[in-house]
């Protein structure tokens, strides 16, 4: 059996075996320790998830309540503990595509860990975690979280950013950075974070390949001839980037910083969702906020100097990056947004409306043309391996 179809086969197996833990789970009764549904989130339930006493909590409603890559609500809490009178609660999708594709990449247990991790005394502006629980198992995750409605700000994928505001975010992440820079919890606590599994690879690739490799509809139309082939970059050669990228120095990254995934608070920037955190370099997370959230004509006037002060702010924590390198690592990481984007366009609907696909598609694009991205890519990983 040839690599790619072993591969495949691999992936399908993995898939196969997740999704039938999706089935057995809804479908097992039984009183889990982590429920599927809100409404079956009791006060009792909720006193015990926190540790409280069991009448500590008198009564709870839900106050509105949406599921996409996670089901999340708001909920009124009347107590009798020192807890504030609304609460957010995140829980599995109610979606059964996206409750196999959670269990796959481990995006409940990932965030999990990372609030865990973070702790009181987070490097940047979290919403404080009240509760923060995984079930091996059922692959079932639950998180209570401060609600930060009607104090924060919130913006979606298809606004942008003034030039104060990126760089405040770019402060924040390498304040991030700095503190998880080479961190020896890579081999300990956080190593769920470090490593992939032969089978989440397989599936990585797999989904890339189907996504990519037949881009039609729409959101083909927004990606240039030449862009579409180089994109077979990431599933041709996913083992050479992937294994360039490790070779780098490492920390904790959130993966998916984009402004559908930040808030501001008196004018302090805040980090929500991270699903797809990971140890991986930091200047990857960088690049896929400034391209996301920046509108290219403002986002070409400052990114050089955005890396420039990102560079400085790493330094002054003791960090020392070389300037013309970490420019270099931003102009390859320009393609991460890309695949991104393109691939949760190419998934439809389900995944983002396309009128918010379509922003990021296009910013994406705009980014790796104006600095041929993927050539520079390509100069760093080398020959191809496989060859």
């Amino acid at each position: 059996m040839s690599p790619p179809a072993s591969s495949t086969v691999r992936a399908l197996g993995f898939a196969a075996v997740e999704s039938a833990r999706v089935v057995a789970d809804r479908a097992v009764g039984g009183r889990a320790s982590i429920p599927l549904r809100i409404d079956r989130l009791t006060p009792t339930r909720l006193a015990d998830v926190l540790g409280l006493s069991p009448k500590a909590i008198r009564s709870l409603r839900i106050l509105d309540a949406d599921s996409g890559t996670a089901a999340r609500a708001r909920i009124a809490v009347d107590s009798d503990a020192d807890l504030p009178k609304s609460l957010f609660v995140k829980l599995p999708p109610h979606d059964f595509g996206q409750q196999v594709l959670l269990n796959l990449f481990r995006l409940g247990a990932r965030e999990v860990l990372v609030y865990r991790a973070l702790g009181a005394a987070a490097p940047v502006r979290v919403p404080r975690c009240y509760a923060a629980r995984h079930d091996p198992v059922r692959k079932r995750s639950l998180l209570i979280l401060e609600d930060l409605s009607g104090r924060a700000e919130f913006r979606t994928c298809v606004d942008t950013v003034t030039r104060a505001e990126a760089e405040a975010v770019v402060d924040a992440l390498a304040d991030l950075h700095a503190r998880f820079w080479a961190t020896d919890r890579f081999v300990g606590d956080l190593r769920p974070l470090a490593a992939r599994s032969a089978a989440e690879i397989a599936v990585g690739d797999l989904i890339r390949r189907y996504l990519l490799g037949r881009l039609t509809g729409p959101i083909a139309d927004l990606v240039p001839p030449e862009t579409k082939r180089a994109c077979r970059m990431f599933f041709e050669r996913s083992a050479d980037i992937d294994r360039f990228w490790a070779a780098q120095p490492q920390t904790l990254t959130h993966g998916d910083p984009h402004l559908g995934n930040l808030f501001v608070e008196a004018g302090v920037p805040g980090f929500l969702d991270w699903q797809v955190a990971s140890a991986g370099v930091g200047i990857r997370d960088v690049a896929y906020f400034a391209t996301a959230s920046v509108e290219p004509g403002l986002l070409r006037r400052i990114e050089r100097d955005l890396v420039r002060r990102y560079a400085a702010r790493l330094e002054r924590a003791g960090i020392a990056v070389a300037g013309d390198r970490l420019w270099t690592l931003y102009v390859a990481a320009l393609t991460e947004p890309l695949l991104a984007f393109v691939c949760t366009a190419a998934a439809g609907d389900r995944m983002q409306p396309f009128a918010v696909s379509q922003v990021g598609v296009e910013r994406a694009v705009a980014a790796v043309t104006a600095y041929d991205s993927f050539a520079v890519l390509a100069e760093l990983i080398g020959p191809d391996s496989a060859r």
